[in-house]
């Protein structure tokens, strides 16, 4: 068993500053406007190579607004303009037409609320995804769902989901707790939780992550305990345990929730500490800063082979290193380049109509982006830096290159969060709590743009 964090809680609280989250580097506040026929070289470029994809499709429509949402969200309960959406969503995967079927080995439905489509609107995506797209044999195709919308059909859709080619599911839970699910507006009982998990296991679905949220309203360290006890009793393969990001100047609607009910830093801390502290207790390997997995599961053992990516999705398996966006808000990554998808579904009707790539901002990595990104990666990834494999990888010392961030280096050694022998630096107990913490001090940009607190 790794070991357990014990520490005071004031000492640490400085630390809880505004960091990024390193879902990329450089991190989206640094992309820049960007035309579409930049995009389209991208891929003609990357078709000569045999390099597999991982594709990411975004479905934004939700039926309500959860108060603590951080994703691109439409609001909306007409089937017709979910229809819509879908019809240029399947447009724009035809856009580009390859020479050949690309291997894909990782596909990701992320929204919104993915299951908002229907079993004949799955049938139909998937269906033209196949057509354009070679999957892998162990290709891993997975979902987020809201059990809300799987529940009173009987496990209807999570069959259609599984006979399409899905093998792993996301359960969005946040809190069992119906005062804290009330005061978000996320209305969701635990029998809809419990039974839509057990369907899933039922089914064959490997890899079931929950999500789960500490800082909520109205948490304490008690009712959080009580959530905990229950979701190790179902033993899920994975849990993702995200601190609520608050960031009401992206997300205007997260001003619903009054600053007075929620928990003080202090206790915000302690819930996340004691319940990191319980999960590990209970065999799960903390994974990176806030995923959890059993020491089975394929996610525990590609972060113990070093084989762990760190993504728009969070911490995955590392199959593929280019990713292709598709729908509004979806950010991919071709040739080096990040590419993100226009924001409204105006501009992305009105572009796929014109056959045009919704493309409208990104960032192409220069040569000092590529080696801060990988120290980056690594550090949030796998805990440790070996200093010369660094220097085989880019032909200079680390400290040389490096030699800038020797002072802030040293105060984080001398404040705990990082230890440093001659070839390796390591991230203490301490500091794998403020991972983004240490990562910060290779980041070029720190500071130009802002972000949610570390903790």
């Amino acid at each position: 068993m790794q070991d357990l964090i014990h520490v005071d809680p004031e000492l640490l609280s400085r630390w809880n500053r505004s960091v990024p989250r390193y879902t990329s580097y450089p991190t989206a506040p640094q992309f820049q406007a960007i035309d579409p026929s930049i995009y389209r070289a991208a891929l003609e470029q990357f078709e000569k190579s045999d390099k597999p994809l991982s594709l990411y499709i975004h479905i934004p429509f939700c039926r309500t607004m959860c108060l603590f949402c951080g994703c691109s969200v439409v609001l909306n309960r007409d089937p017709q303009k979910q229809r819509s959406y879908l019809d240029h969503l399947i447009e724009e995967i035809r856009l580009f037409q390859w020479k050949r079927k690309r291997r894909v080995s990782q596909l990701h439905l992320g929204g919104g609320t993915p299951t908002s489509l229907t079993e004949e609107e799955f049938e139909e995506l998937m269906f033209v995804l196949k057509d354009q797209y070679l999957f892998t044999e162990d290709a891993e195709i997975s979902i987020e769902i809201d059990p809300r919308t799987v529940f009173l059909d009987q496990g209807r859709k999570l069959q259609k989901l599984r006979s399409l080619g899905f093998n792993r599911v996301s359960f969005g839970v946040q809190d069992l707790d119906p005062i804290v699910q009330e005061a978000v507006k996320r209305r969701q009982t635990e029998e809809m939780t419990v039974q839509t998990y057990r369907k899933a296991r039922e089914l064959g679905f490997c890899g079931i992550n929950l999500d789960l949220i500490y800082g909520l309203p109205f948490q304490t360290i008690e009712s959080f305990r009580k959530t905990i006890e229950k979701i190790i009793l179902l033993k899920p393969d994975r849990i993702s345990l995200f601190s609520y990001a608050k960031v009401p100047w992206l997300k205007p609607h997260q001003k619903a929730i009054k600053e007075e009910t929620l928990p003080e830093e202090l206790e915000k801390f302690q819930i996340y500490v004691e319940a990191r502290e319980r999960l590990m207790q209970s065999g799960y390997v903390a994974i990176g800063m806030d995923h959890f997995s059993l020491s089975t599961d394929s996610l525990a053992l590609a972060y113990q082979n070093k084989q762990l990516t760190r993504n728009f999705q969070g911490y995955s398996l590392n199959l593929a290193e280019d990713m292709i966006g598709y729908g509004i808000t979806s950010i991919g990554f071709v040739e080096n380049i990040y590419f993100q998808n226009v924001k409204s579904l105006e501009d992305y009707r009105k572009m796929i109509s014109s056959k045009e790539f919704p493309i409208y901002r990104g960032y192409r990595l220069n040569e000092d982006d590529l080696v801060r990104k990988w120290v980056i990666q690594t550090i949030m990834c796998h805990f440790i830096l070996d200093k010369k494999e660094f220097e085989k990888r880019f032909l200079v010392p680390f400290d040389v290159y490096f030699r800038h961030e020797l002072s802030e280096m040293d105060r984080l050694k001398q404040e705990g969060l990082l230890e440093e022998t001659s070839d390796l630096l390591i991230p203490t107990a301490i500091g794998r709590l403020f991972i983004r913490l240490v990562a910060s001090v290779f980041d070029a940009y720190l500071g130009k743009g802002q972000y949610s607190r570390a903790i």
